[in-house]
């Protein structure tokens, strides 16, 4: 005859009492592993490791040097996407913070890029020689005095395009001093600007490219810039961030109120096709990129 089980000697009673804390049991175990199986609260977006795009870049870009459009330069300076068949960047990003500043000396020795691949076309400053355009910095030379070499390699042609001298040295000079402003006054500043469309007016009249012989350097229509201001190095934007977005004319016409340029980071988004701080998540960058930014 088979021997009882323990359980065969308990009452009803016993048995659904016994039933009850077998349950709660069950539960507490479940709830336990629950809270160590939760995700840790992630932080409002990502970033990158270079902290010229910490939060994104406005397009895609690749080192493969089959990627003649949009050769992508990265560089503790700055980050840029090259195209071969303008001559110009497409587009450059940059922070800026209060310890980017020193007392380097301006290096004026505008050089072909040393770091494009075989094929490209390496633009020289001579190029630009009595076009009646200046060779514009996209990364301003103000913005990297720290050492002499960051200085040099904003030189390189790659980071240049053709200005018109009142828009270089007026309204888009005076918007880089601001910006530099806003960075020693302990702000983190992360930029982008380009060139935008074909055709502009310089010194001697409308063109569209500039350079000599086979090096034909496509002339921008408007340059435009893009500014997000961060309080502090460990900041996160928020929906209140500024965001100073201007859209410049590459011609004669322009003062020295870079004000009067000012737009929505959401309209240069949308003539230019690019997305501006991509990281940023999208509940966040929608009221910055919304909103006219023109404070002082």
């Amino acid at each position: 005859m088979p021997s009882k089980s323990p359980l065969d000697t308990l009452t009803l009673k016993h048995r659904a009492l016994l039933a009850v804390v077998l349950l709660a049991i069950a539960a507490g175990v479940t709830a336990m592993r629950g809270c160590r199986e939760q995700p840790r609260p992630q932080p409002p977006g990502q970033t990158l490791a270079n902290r010229n795009v910490r939060f994104g870049m406005p397009a895609e870009a690749t080192s493969d040097p089959a990627n003649k459009s949009a050769y992508l330069i990265e560089r503790p300076q700055y980050v840029l996407s090259y195209n071969d068949g303008t001559k110009n960047p497409n587009w450059v990003c940059w922070n800026l913070t209060k310890t980017d500043f020193g007392d380097a000396d301006r290096d004026t020795s505008f050089e072909p890029d040393p770091d494009l691949p075989k094929g490209f076309t390496r633009v020289k400053a001579t190029d630009y020689t009595g076009s009646g355009f200046d060779r514009g910095h996209m990364c301003a030379s103000a913005d990297r005095t720290d050492s002499p070499e960051s200085n040099n390699i904003l030189f390189f042609m790659t980071n240049i395009v053709p200005q018109a001298p009142n828009n270089n040295q007026k309204g888009w000079r005076l918007l880089e001093e601001h910006c530099r402003t806003l960075a020693k006054q302990g702000n983190e500043l992360y930029i982008a600007c380009g060139p935008h469309g074909v055709g502009g007016e310089g010194k001697n009249g409308k063109a569209t490219h500039i350079g000599k012989g086979k090096v034909q350097i496509e002339v921008p229509a408007s340059v435009w810039k893009v500014v997000l201001v961060l309080p502090s190095k460990e900041a996160m934007p928020t929906p209140e961030t500024r965001a100073i977005a201007v859209w410049m004319p590459n011609d004669q016409s322009v003062g020295t109120d870079w004000r009067k340029y000012v737009v929505k980071v959401a309209e240069v988004e949308t003539r230019t096709g690019y997305t501006f701080f991509p990281l940023v998540p999208p509940d966040i960058a929608g009221p910055i990129k919304g909103r006219i930014d023109s404070e002082p």
